[in-house]
């Protein structure tokens, strides 16, 4: 299970550190869905936001997400740790929210489908 968390929140770094490199506008809102490795069927819906000029970000990154949760889900929301627990129970495989502000990067919250 935390296997799944680490690789999951490195596909959100990742996607985080690459829009914070190349981000011509200093606030960024992105929703992309990335395959977790190439050739596998597993994919990483990663969303959220980057404020260059604060170097801080709020990504969500979601392993194996239902259509209906990649529809419901917005980047520029700023979901409770709570509530987004609730939201994506039962919807996807594993779930994980970071929020990075000047390089420190912090775990609101994860959730695995395993957790009941």
């Amino acid at each position: 299970m935390n296997q799944q968390i680490e690789q999951i929140k490195g596909v959100a770094m990742g996607v985080v550190n690459g829009i914070l490199a190349s981000a011509r506008k200093p606030s960024v809102s992105f929703k992309r869905v990335f395959e977790l490795q190439p050739g596998e069927r597993e994919e990483v819906l990663v969303v959220g936001s980057v404020h260059r000029d604060y170097c801080a970000s709020y990504c969500i990154a979601i392993l194996n997400p239902r259509v209906t949760l990649q529809e419901q889900l917005q980047p520029t929301v700023a979901y409770s740790p709570a509530s987004l627990k609730e939201l994506v129970a039962g919807h996807c495989d594993a779930m994980v929210q970071v929020q990075v502000i000047d390089q420190c990067t912090t775990v609101a919250s994860s959730y695995h489908a395993d957790q009941r």
